[in-house]
């Protein structure tokens, strides 16, 4: 791992979209979102991503700046066409109105087709959380895993990300694929050199449990057939729901992912305060029980990742081929490479 400064890696990676054609504010959005993955330990959705967005604008097969079209456009619900816009630009403002009409109705959902990589989930499921709200976020994904009992990848592992407001304690923050590991962990251990992968990650092509990486063919569902009926029920919600793209149409060279972005109004179900009261007493009840032996601790869901956050303030861990991927696509674009010492 090298360290970095966090803001001048995030003005790097403004810099190199901005020289791929992306105007200032959505480049600032990319920088963000991808600063923040790494800063929260996952690597898997972090700066790993410039290279891929930028090969696709220059592809062609992703808008520099987002456009898309509103398809509908009924009280709390809106659904939106991406025309091959950015993932995580469309998510961004898809939630904002979700937030928005979550603040008239007391829930607002956008559901966004048409879309590209949207990165991790947690963050938009945030933005809603920063603002008081309850925040959900799903999204479907190209093939990566096996229907249970296949041996042939259909679907993809699908993250679901939710984020809960509390008051004093840690804000939990759901955010998880349907596999046992995002297929992107096993793509940084390749690229790292690993030959070997943990017991329990992935299958072959017979569909059988594997840890050598030159058999590695797709992530394992996790908890077996309860991740893939899950995964299923994502690809229902954000795909079929309102057309967006499913199995191998949520490519970036078909239709790209669907997105489904809610909000939810605390106020419109109960008073806030109480709400927020409620959440410190149950997450306390959840950390006073007894430890398990040799326990390191209760952790909420997310508060890993806030921990890692909040120590990584100035300076953020990353990947060194990780770092390498995007110094080549900087060459690439003329733009001065960063390194660990800038």
């Amino acid at each position: 791992m090298l360290k970095l400064n966090v803001q001048k890696l995030t003005a790097k990676v403004v810099e190199i979209f901005e020289k791929a054609g992306v105007n200032e504010k959505e480049a600032r959005i990319f920088a963000d979102m991808l600063v923040q993955a790494d800063q929260r330990g996952v690597h898997t959705h972090g700066i790993v991503c410039v290279s891929r967005y930028v090969n696709l604008i220059r592809k062609g097969r992703m808008k520099a700046n987002m456009e898309y079209k509103v398809e509908k456009d009924r009280g709390a619900i809106a659904v939106w066409n991406g025309e091959g816009s950015s993932g995580q630009i469309l998510g961004y403002y898809g939630m904002k109105e979700a937030m928005r009409k979550a603040k008239q109705f007391g829930i607002g959902a956008v559901a966004i087709k048409h879309a590209n990589h949207f990165g991790a989930a947690a963050y938009y499921a945030q933005m809603a959380n920063r603002e008081g709200m309850i925040g959900i976020a799903v999204a479907t994904g190209d093939p990566t895993m096996c229907p249970w009992g296949g041996a042939e990848k259909e679907i993809g592992n699908n993250p679901v990300a939710i984020a809960v407001p509390a008051r004093n304690e840690v804000s939990p923050v759901l955010d998880m694929a349907q596999s046992v590991v995002a297929n992107g962990k096993i793509s940084n251990l390749r690229m790292q050199g690993v030959k070997t992968i943990p017991e329990g990650w992935a299958l072959d092509n017979e569909g059988q449990p594997t840890t050598d990486m030159d058999r590695f063919y797709s992530v394992t569902p996790m908890a077996g057939y309860k991740g893939w009926g899950t995964a299923v029920m994502v690809d229902v919600l954000a795909g079929i729901l309102f057309g967006g793209g499913c199995g191998w149409d949520a490519k970036d060279d078909k239709e790209g992912p669907g997105l489904l972005m809610m909000a939810w109004n605390i106020e419109d179900f109960r008073d806030k305060e109480e709400f927020l009261d409620a959440m410190d007493h149950r997450i306390q009840q959840y950390k006073g029980v007894k430890l398990a032996k040799n326990s390191k601790g209760i952790f909420m869901p997310g508060e890993i990742e806030d921990i890692k956050f909040r120590q990584s303030q100035e300076e953020v861990d990353i990947i060194d081929e990780i770092l390498e991927k995007m110094n080549t696509t900087a060459d690439e674009l003329g733009v001065e490479r960063i390194s660990a010492e800038s």
